[in-house]
């Protein structure tokens, strides 16, 4: 992976690290420093900001397992689950980004920063439950994510970080990641909000603003702990059987050439990318589970043509591995 630390030295992003699962061998390096005006080396445990990774990871499979125990049901109306009126989309539409809703609203900056937690959230959701909706197509959008997260907290009447303990404990799943990294993380994008590049926090803002533990964003992780946390949820029996039997929806299914993770995926695979710089793509059939970490958006998401040098380079890692 050479290209990786080349991509370091050139200043595409300060860290990089990887994991590969293939069966029950491992393979795992990292490069780079936390921050460009870092000298300190980040190591094979240093956890990043997997931001978007956590629709995949935690929430999704939260509510394969809620489906299965028959908490919730597909045909729920996410509004009634939430103790509102009926807001006409279905638990399966929050899940399969086919809501109509919008992809994004900076509720930090319009519910008002002078609330509690539960006032907050009360906001969020009266904001979503009144905001645009698009025609019911695909559409991807945290705010979907956001309301699954609501919505897990009211029927298991606990917080979305509890909740998720409880989840890795029942389940024997990689312990180490969490919504609240004890060591210090990769720097990312510069917050307005905060006004400092976070490092041990999140960066997604409305993830911040709704405490830090959300469905949409929130987690953090290694590289290994990521991929290891995959190659023991697929194995799950209840994982496979829901997941199949809806088309894994919360989870990417790559296909195409062009294709971000690589000319060689193919829709069967799982996969998903996360704003910060991380992306994971899983061959069930081959037990092979392959996670990359950057922190691209440091200092600044905005800089010229990253999106597309991060393009290539996902692309790159991932026909690497398969």
């Amino acid at each position: 992976m050479r290209f990786l630390e080349e991509s370091v030295k050139n200043g595409e992003f300060p860290a990089a690290q990887y994991a590969v699962f293939r069966g029950s061998t491992l393979q795992t390096a990292s490069f780079g420093t936390f921050s460009s005006a870092s000298s300190d080396r980040i190591d094979d445990n240093t956890q990043f900001d997997l931001a978007s990774l956590t629709k995949a990871l935690f929430t999704a499979p939260l509510f394969y397992r809620m489906i299965r125990d028959k908490i919730v049901n597909i045909e729920d109306d996410c509004g009634i689950l939430l103790g509102y009126p009926k807001a006409g989309i279905s638990l399966y539409e929050l899940l399969a980004h086919r809501s109509g809703l919008v992809n994004w609203l900076p509720f930090y900056e319009t519910c008002g920063l002078d609330l509690t937690q539960k006032e907050r959230k009360k906001a969020v959701t009266e904001t979503i439950f009144a905001s645009e909706r698009h025609e019911k197509s695909y559409c991807y959008s945290d705010l979907n994510y956001i309301l699954l997260g609501f919505i897990a907290e009211r029927r298991l009447d606990a917080p979305f970080d509890t909740v998720f303990e409880k989840f890795k404990a029942e389940e024997s799943l990689c312990g180490a990641i969490t919504f609240y990294p004890k060591h210090r993380t990769p720097s990312t994008a510069f917050s307005a909000l905060r006004g400092l590049n976070p490092t041990q926090e999140v960066e997604d803002e409305n993830c911040f603003y709704l405490g830090g533990a959300t469905g949409h964003a929130g987690l953090f992780g290694s590289a290994r702990e990521v991929a290891g946390y995959l190659s023991e949820l697929i194995a799950k029996p209840w994982f496979t059987e829901v997941g199949e039997a809806l088309d894994f929806p919360g989870f990417d299914r790559p296909e195409g050439e062009n294709s971000i993770y690589g000319r060689h995926a193919k829709p069967g695979f799982l996969a998903h990318l996360g704003f910060t710089g991380t992306a994971f793509l899983v061959d069930r059939s081959r037990k092979t589970v392959a996670a990359l970490l950057t922190n691209s958006t440091y200092p600044t998401p905005e800089r010229p043509q990253r999106r597309e040098k991060l393009r290539i380079i996902r692309q790159t890692f991932f026909e690497s591995v398969f």
